[in-house]
């Protein structure tokens, strides 16, 4: 069997960052839970499947998860991630037929990862990705938000961020701002008893949320070809405390202090800032003075042309024109005349005349083409 030609792919560091982010375990305290948000016992999924560790539905080897699993640390938590994506990554090798980026390779294996195999073989997404409509496979990562629950299928906010995310990462921006847990919104209705599909009302757009993870390009990887020039990200915008005029602080030590920082859950710990200290800068010295430049000498004038100072000779007064205007006079008034009368033997006069006429122009002509090259007198 030849070759895939995605098989040089694994899930890249961003792909990881954003399974670690949504497959946490539940946020109630019913599981104990390992520092990065592993659940090191395991629980019920809201797809109604035993899950420990990072979303995983399979315990080492490919066990089916039994309520008595345990994991004891982080490390144990990734190492059965990894044992579990080698599945998800040769299913996307094998069914996808054109060669993607590692971006594009990572947030299909998260799709698959999250929704299924199956899911991701007969979707619309998949079709559009081998077509090479990329774009629209981007756009398609949005219509998977629901989860299946016993007879009801619900419409989930949660799903939605996590969509827009994997479109994201296919893009290759970040979906840290543009997917917070406040920037995607999702209003549905339940169908009566809770049986059959949730009616989605309203919904954040992907163009929305696209319109914000474009400022924000993901940098590229070591081992990827960049196939484009990023979009640098935009500088955060620091609220102003007051109006009054801060004097500018003088080089020095800054003071410690302490930062906020906001977990996906949205809530905030205290977490402290060591003081930098900016290092001395050397002083400019002198510029020194610019070197003379020699003057330059214009090149000679050719023999033959004008100096630059002449200006150009007028039409009226050049030789060539008059011969020009004899030559043109006699050659459209006499000879259609002098012919005439030529060919009905009333006289050659008249055909002399222009014969004489035309011998004169173009002698002037001559003339006035050898003297237009002059100066003008």
């Amino acid at each position: 069997m030849g070759l895939n030609v995605n098989d040089h792919h694994r899930l890249n560091e961003f792909g990881l960052e954003l399974l670690t982010e949504y497959e946490r375990g539940p946020q109630d305290g019913s599981v104990p839970l390992t520092p990065g948000g592993a659940a090191m016992e395991p629980y019920i999924c809201p797809g109604d499947m035993l899950t420990i560790g990072y979303g995983c539905t399979k315990y080492f080897g490919g066990m089916e998860v039994l309520p008595t699993d345990r994991l004891s640390d982080e490390a144990s938590a990734r190492a059965l991630l990894a044992d579990q994506l080698i599945e998800y990554e040769a299913a996307v090798k094998r069914l996808v037929t054109v060669p993607l980026n590692s971006n594009q390779f990572s947030a299909l294996v998260c799709f698959a990862f999250n929704c299924g195999i199956n899911a991701l073989g007969g979707s619309t997404l998949l079709k559009h990705v081998n077509a090479n409509r990329f774009d629209d496979a981007a756009d398609q990562f949005g219509a998977w938000l629901y989860s299946t629950s016993g007879k009801h299928k619900q419409a989930l906010r949660g799903l939605l961020r996590r969509r827009y995310s994997e479109a994201c990462l296919w893009m290759g921006y970040s979906w840290t701002v543009a997917c917070a847990d406040d920037a995607v919104a999702l209003v549905r209705e339940r169908p009566p008893g809770n049986v059959g599909t949730d009616r989605v009302l309203s919904k954040t757009q992907f163009k929305d949320v696209l319109s914000v993870a474009q400022r924000f390009a993901l940098p590229p990887l070591d081992d990827e070809l960049v196939l484009s020039t990023p979009i640098k990200a935009e500088p955060a915008v620091v609220p102003i405390a007051s109006k009054a005029v801060q004097p500018a602080p003088l080089p020095g030590p800054a003071s410690a202090g302490t930062a906020i920082k906001t977990s996906a859950s949205g809530s905030s710990e205290a977490v402290s800032v060591k003081p930098t200290v900016p290092a001395p800068q050397p002083v400019p010295s002198a510029r020194p003075a610019p070197a003379p430049v020699e003057a330059v000498k214009p090149p000679p004038l050719p023999k033959d042309a004008a100096p630059a100072s002449i200006e150009p000779k007028d039409m009226v007064l050049s030789k060539r024109f008059w011969g020009l205007a004899v030559t043109a006079v006699g050659t459209t008034n006499f000879l259609p005349r002098g012919v005439s009368e030529w060919i009905n033997n009333e006289g050659n006069r008249e055909l002399l005349t222009w014969l004489v006429v035309v011998v004169i122009g173009f002698a002037l002509y001559k003339y006035g083409q050898r003297k237009a090259k002059t100066d003008l007198k």
